[in-house]
């Protein structure tokens, strides 16, 4: 009987203390969230900025990729002709 008793409360005490670890690591999730919802909105509101000089970049880039691509085929069909 004691021995069922020690069990007891030893595993009552370890389920105290997981209990405590796991609102402990709740408490640190709920933090982390908070100062990633709040980067990621600064980013957003900084980023919209950026965004549209990064879209008119890409679209650059892909117009010269263009002309490229089309100054190489013309150049391959003289050479093959």
């Amino acid at each position: 009987m004691v021995s069922m008793k020690d069990t007891f409360d030893r595993l009552f005490r370890e389920s105290a203390e997981k209990d405590a670890q796991i609102k402990s690591q709740n408490e640190q999730i709920v933090g982390l969230k908070k100062q990633l919802e709040k980067k990621l909105s600064e980013a957003s509101n900084k980023g919209s900025d950026e965004e549209d000089f990064d879209i008119e970049s890409n679209h650059d880039e892909e117009s010269n990729d263009e002309r490229k691509a089309r100054k190489d085929c013309c150049l391959g069909s003289i050479s093959v002709k």
